[in-house]
């Protein structure tokens, strides 16, 4: 059965090299209807993220956002998997940086520095397009597919760009890598599965625990943080610009770099709502009180 899905998957993606963007957003719109009117994927889930973001949000605005979130969820999907077949050259043009010198004052100088942004329009895009940009000097960490079949061929088309992969389980790895000056890239806007480790901070309106890597990596290995703002121009182009959270993150308080970090994916994400994974079940703990 892994190796039939890998032989399915394996054929999706090669179908979806040879089909136009034009022709993949047509499609998008095809899944968009079959998501939002027809199955209503998650739609309870995504409305009640919104209303407890929004309190006062109007019941017009509640379907605006609902409908540029499933707008979006749909984009990125075919984007996705026609990223994995995208070259360079085309990457280049689609996903740009904003004065990637912040970054590279620090590479330069084999200081290693984590990049962190969050799960807006097409972070996957982001992630391929560190490997071309800054050769073979970024670090992705991400989550192992079940499938092996399907786990090393997904990793060998993203490491094509010249990305390292390493997954949740091999984190320890990172610490060999630190002197030799290296990006780290982390995203925290997800639910934590551990709650115990969770640090908490107010995020859209809302009591939030959050994850602990950016903190607790910064922290020990004394990393300047920077985050990357994601934008998307118009349809299948985006940018990333940057900006420093902060380069003394062992000096600040414990929860300090998480709420900087929190605030910072808000502020994102309030400039264009609609770009945000809002069918995630972001909110499914409560802080304890004693």
């Amino acid at each position: 059965m892994q190796r039939l899905s890998y032989l399915l998957v394996r054929l999706l993606i090669q179908i979806f090299s040879l089909i136009p963007f034009k022709v993949l957003y047509f499609f998008s719109k095809f899944l968009y209807v079959i998501l939002y009117y027809l199955i209503q994927y998650r739609r309870k889930v995504v409305n009640d993220n919104l209303k407890n973001s929004y309190p006062n949000i109007s019941e017009g605005k509640l379907i605006e956002l609902t409908k540029a979130s499933y707008k979006n969820l749909t984009e990125i999907t075919v984007e996705g998997i026609k990223g994995l077949s995208l070259d360079e050259f085309e990457l280049n043009k689609r996903f740009q940086f904003i004065h990637p010198e912040l970054i590279l004052q620090y590479i330069n100088n084999k200081q290693s520095v984590i990049v962190a942004n969050g799960h807006i329009g097409n972070w996957e895009w982001a992630v391929l397009q560190f490997g071309y940009f800054f050769k073979s000097k970024s670090i992705g960490i991400y989550k192992q597919i079940k499938n092996d079949y399907l786990n090393r061929y997904i990793n060998s088309l993203r490491a094509k760009s010249s990305i390292q992969l390493l997954s949740t389980r091999e984190t320890r790895l990172i610490a060999d890598e630190i002197p030799n000056g290296k990006i780290i890239l982390l995203m925290g806007d997800q639910n934590p599965s551990n709650i115990k480790d969770a640090i908490w901070t107010q995020f859209l309106n809302q009591d939030t625990a959050c994850l602990h890597g950016i903190e607790k990596y910064a922290k020990q290995y004394k990393l300047p943080v920077v985050f990357g703002t994601i934008r998307r121009i118009k349809r299948g182009y985006y940018t990333m610009s940057f900006s420093l959270l902060t380069d003394q993150a062992e000096f600040l308080e414990p929860g300090q770099l998480t709420n900087k970090y929190m605030q910072a994916v808000e502020q994102n994400i309030l400039e264009s709502p609609g770009n945000w994974l809002w069918t995630h079940r972001r909110w499914k703990h409560r802080r304890e009180t004693n």
